[in-house]
């Protein structure tokens, strides 16, 4: 399973799932979710499949960097489940779940490392990130952990 980070804008990029980051526990049409799980939708109109709901955690939780890794690891497993072989994870300028990028891309990425002897189909994980700050803490990041 290859990691790859792209200064792109999500929407442009084919993979068959788009992982979208959510704080809310509410996904249209599923109901409520717990933080640290993922679920799986339509993609209605875009390039993709399917959608895949990773809710994260809330600035008010306790184990922030925990929940932030189950919801990461629980979006591999739905991809898993999916038997599909591309997904892409998105940022918006500087945070993902709603956290700073310094703080989601090491607990991120460690998930990321660490599902890889688990990936059976699950070819490519992007993740798409706006602006030099954000690639670059993720290269840093990424670049660190022993691949």
């Amino acid at each position: 399973m290859k990691i790859e980070l792209l200064r792109a804008d999500v929407s442009s990029i084919k993979v068959d799932a788009l992982i979208y980051p959510s704080q809310s526990p509410h996904v249209d049409g599923v109901g409520e979710v717990p933080a640290g799980s993922a679920v799986v939708t339509s993609a209605g109109n875009l390039l993709c499949k399917f959608v895949i709901h990773a809710i994260g955690p809330r600035t008010d939780e306790k184990d922030q960097a925990k929940i932030l890794s189950d919801a990461t690891r629980s979006a591999l497993e739905r991809a898993e489940e999916l038997a599909i072989a591309s997904v892409a994870f998105m940022a918006s300028r500087n945070s993902m779940f709603g956290f700073p990028i310094d703080f989601c891309a090491p607990v991120m990425l460690d998930a990321t490392v660490a599902f890889r002897p688990r990936a059976r189909s699950l070819q490519r994980v992007i993740y798409c990130l706006f602006g030099n700050e954000s690639y670059e803490n993720f290269k840093r990041v990424l670049d660190g952990i022993d691949q």
